[in-house]
């Protein structure tokens, strides 16, 4: 519809229910929001219920009976923890060489050994002790110096014992040719010693240690730690110890030393040998959650098969069910629920600012909130339906025809959009759907825009069905490559536009009376002359018919000079004195003869019956279901002038009479339409009475009756500006100078009496 452009409110649409907008800011201001919240349920509703897959009833182990497949992509968690640890334990362990290991293990080697001769200097000293208590000149300790020498020794003390006698047993084993330390050193003594030493020692190894020479002492110290040395360069970890251990023994029990003293070297060897590779946690973890980053998570395509027909369901599948929301035990998809309402959130907002910044005529009226919400929900409702039988059949251009005609192009354009964006996450991404219904419901809301009667629906339609028949086509084309489905989606996409249209033509009326919206189709409807009203208006007030005949044309001129719908008033003309229909003549207009019925009337009663006609035409236009705006026309084309002419006449009769007694009840216009019929009212049966109506004449009367309704009063709630009242009464003068042109004033002539002149002459 156009806009209707006034002075104060400049660009601002006028109500289009006939109402006014609400008057509490706060009032309004919640309305605005309850119709928000309740668009976006139910807009949310049908979105989650088109999306939103079959759910089942299995547990791990069942048999499915049919094929599931993902609607979406969806990650096989338990395969892919399965990968990651696979990937952890494939790293392997991360050592770093401690080179303290091998110093601390040499110190520890001469502290031993250190130790140890510590033991052996108090082991001498209690022998002493001994050999002094036992006043026996017994060796010390085992000879150094080799076998021959040990031999010799041996031999010596045999012949010493036996210079003893035999009557008591002694330490020395003559048999053995050793000293018997058992019995030297008793048990207390011997676990003292061992204290001292930092190696546990078993008693035969303290006593080996005690006993052995010190040159044997030092050539164990030296290869041990070269052996210890050689083991710690290889590098030993925690895994391979043993190994080094069995490496240690076997080099130490070739050393040429006793193989008591082996022992002893095998012992100390084995507690200090450590591993010199120390397991790095931090490392070796930070390479596997490496590893673990690298690995590629298991997903199922959308589309792809998770359960097969008549295999049994394990528990990965079920984890997948779960998370996509197909089980029936589970509430809903989190996911999807989160993601779609965020959708619809973002987009109802973008809605809103664009009618708050650019659509600001349509802010003040939340009704049309309403309507816009109702067309939207519809529009999904039907798509959602026909998308059961094929996604290129809805009808996402019903909107864009409906909006077109029962708002304004622009509104419908931006909704068309937003609507395109729905019905792709209706169809999961199906980006011909989306392509189609955009390009379809352009093309209705270019065609529609210029339609003003209902098969320029049709046409409109029809055009949204061709260019969504050949944007289906190229998108098919470009995606499958076929041409077969090319054409059978083009198809599809060619009944979306016909439906569309048959959808909108058929809702068109319900919007109408629902909302008590004219439209342009309904308004050149209401302008047939064959209209029952206007019929029986020519009929039966033929004054009256033609009188608004001019004030129509009077109307539209002037509603178009100020950027008001000169459509709205000239339709509003035509029907603003349907009331006189119930007393013609008893207006000057319909008065064939000379007799006029108040002659015999008082004034006041005349009055009352002049005055009626607004009422009445309310009542009449009700009956035959005329919109509410044009009624506006027939209640507020007199306003609340008064009916002079009566009112002189009573105060002709009584000075005491009160002019708002011969007022109309008004109401004032509010709108600058129905100001415009009312000066278009007043200046027609004005210029009428004119005797000689030049076009100066014309154009004073027009400003002196402008300027009366301005002193008056009568345009203080239409919202027109003195440079408005400038520009009405110029197209008034225009089309009055049209109309009450001076003619040609033809001579008598007499044409039988000039034609037989002629033929006279002829002879």
């Amino acid at each position: 519809m156009n806009l209707i452009v006034t002075g104060k409110n400049r660009g601002k649409r006028a109500p289009l229910l006939g109402v006014q907008p609400f008057k509490g800011a706060n009032t309004e201001l919640l309305l605005k929001v309850v119709i928000g919240v309740l668009a976006y349920v139910s807009v949310f509703a049908i979105m989650l219920a088109a999306v939103s897959p079959k759910r089942y009833d299995l547990k791990v182990g069942d048999i499915a009976t049919e094929s599931i497949r993902a609607p979406r992509d969806v990650e096989n968690k338990i395969a892919t923890q399965r990968r990651i640890e696979q990937a952890k334990q494939s790293v392997a362990p991360i050592y770093r060489l401690n080179q303290d290991v091998k110093v601390e293990t040499v110190e520890e080697v001469n502290r031993i050994f250190e130790e140890i001769r510590i033991v052996r200097g108090l082991a001498n000293q209690r022998l002493k002790e001994w050999e002094e208590k036992q006043g026996a000149a017994l060796p010390q300790q085992r000879p150094p110096g080799g076998e021959a020498a040990r031999e010799a020794q041996v031999q010596q003390d045999n012949e010493a014992s036996q210079s003893k006698g035999t009557g008591q047993k002694d330490i020395y084993d003559a048999a053995k040719g050793e000293i018997d330390y058992q019995q030297v050193f008793d048990r207390q003594f011997l676990e003292q010693l061992k204290g001292r030493i930092s190696v546990e020692l078993s008693n035969d190894e303290l006593l080996a240690c005690i006993t052995a020479d010190e040159a044997e002492i030092s050539q164990l110290q030296e290869r041990l730690i070269e052996i210890l040395i050689n083991l710690l360069d290889l590098k030993i970890k925690e895994d391979n110890l043993l190994e080094a251990k069995n490496t240690l023994r076997n080099e130490v029990l070739t050393l040429p030393i006793s193989s008591d003293l082996r022992l002893v070297g095998t012992t100390i060897g084995l507690t200090l040998l450590k591993p010199n590779m120390v397991y790095d946690h931090e490392a070796t973890e930070a390479e596997r959650q490496k590893a673990a980053q690298n690995v590629e998570k298991v997903i199922y395509k959308k589309g792809q098969y998770i359960v097969q027909d008549g295999q049994p369901v394990t528990e990965e599948q079920i984890a997948m069910l779960k998370e996509l929301g197909l089980l029936k035990d589970e509430l809903f998809d989190v996911p999807l629920v989160v993601g779609l309402g965020l959708l619809i959130l973002v987009l109802e907002i973008a809605g809103m600012l664009y009618i708050h910044y650019f659509e600001k005529e349509l802010a003040d009226q939340p009704h049309m909130f309403i309507l816009i919400s109702l067309v939207v929900c519809l529009t999904l409702g039907v798509s959602y339906g026909m998308s059961v039988v094929n996604q290129y059949l809805m009808p996402v251009a019903m909107s864009a025809l409906l909006l077109t005609v029962l708002i304004k192009p622009r509104i419908a354009f931006f909704v068309n959009v937003l609507l395109a964006v729905l019905v792709g996450i209706m169809t999961r991404g199906q980006l011909g759907v989306v392509v189609a219904g955009l390009l379809g419901g352009m093309t209705g809301i270019f065609i529609a825009h210029r339609s003003q009667q209902r098969n320029g629906l049709f046409l409109a339609g029809l055009g949204a069905s061709a260019t969504s028949m050949l944007s289906t086509a190229g998108y098919e084309l470009i995606v499958s490559g076929s041409w077969w489905a090319a054409l059978r989606s083009s198809l599809w996409g060619g009944g979306s536009g016909v439906l569309a249209a048959v959808l909108a033509v058929g809702t068109l009326p319900v919007w109408e009376n629902v909302f008590g919206i004219i439209t342009p189709i309904r308004m050149i409807e209401l302008s047939n002359p064959n209209h029952p009203l206007l019929k029986r208006l020519l009929r039966e007030a033929p004054g009256t018919y033609h009188h608004s005949i001019i004030v129509a044309n009077l109307a539209e001129s002037a509603a178009q000079a100020v950027g008001a719908n000169g459509l709205l008033a000239r339709v509003g003309a035509y029907y603003h004195d349907v009331g006189k229909l119930n007393r013609p003549y008893y207006f000057r207009e319909n008065q064939l003869t000379s007799e006029n019925p108040h002659d015999k009337l008082n004034p006041t009663l005349s009055t009352n019956i002049i005055t009626s006609h607004t009422k009445d035409g309310v009542k009449l236009a009700q009956k035959y279901r005329i919109p509410k705006a044009i009624q506006d026309f027939i209640l507020q084309h007199h306003g609340t002038t008064p009916v002079i002419y009566f009112y002189h006449k009573a105060k002709n009769n009584n000075r005491d009479v009160k002019l708002d007694d011969f007022r109309y009840t008004g109401p004032k216009p509010q709108t600058p339409e129905t100001a415009i019929v009312m000066l278009a009212d007043t200046v027609e049966a004005a210029v009428r009475t004119l005797p000689d109506p030049t076009p100066g004449k014309i154009e004073g009367l027009i400003r002196k009756l402008i300027k009366e309704k301005l002193e008056d009063g009568q345009l203080d709630e239409c919202h027109l500006t003195l440079k408005d009242l400038d520009s009405i009464a110029t197209a008034f003068k225009d089309v009055l100078c049209g109309i009450f042109h001076e003619r040609v004033e033809y001579p008598d002539v007499d044409l039988k009496e000039e034609r037989d002149e002629g033929d006279d002459g002829g002879h």
